[in-house]
């Protein structure tokens, strides 16, 4: 479902409240629904988290490869517990 409204007035009230307006204010001075912005905000908050989530998994995933290419390197220099050559 898309909005009625366009997305520059949706990333213009988004601004507005990310300068410290709060969200009635905001919905008055642009004529719009105060649920509408409610809504664009909670959606603004789940998508940056979104965001943030992802990079930690990603950096998070960057670091197993690391640790699995030292545990490699290891096991070619000192030998698994264990084995006798």
């Amino acid at each position: 479902m898309s909005s009625p409204h366009p997305a520059a007035v949706r990333h213009h009230a988004l601004k507005l409240m990310a300068q410290g307006r709060s969200v009635k204010d905001v919905a008055q001075d642009l004529g719009l629904p105060e649920q509408t912005v409610y809504r664009w905000h909670r959606t603004s908050i789940s998508q940056s988290r979104l965001r943030q989530a992802h990079a930690r998994i990603e950096k998070l995933e960057g670091e197993i490869t690391v640790c699995r290419q030292v545990i490699n390197l290891m096991r070619e220099v000192v030998p698994p517990k264990g084995d006798t050559k």
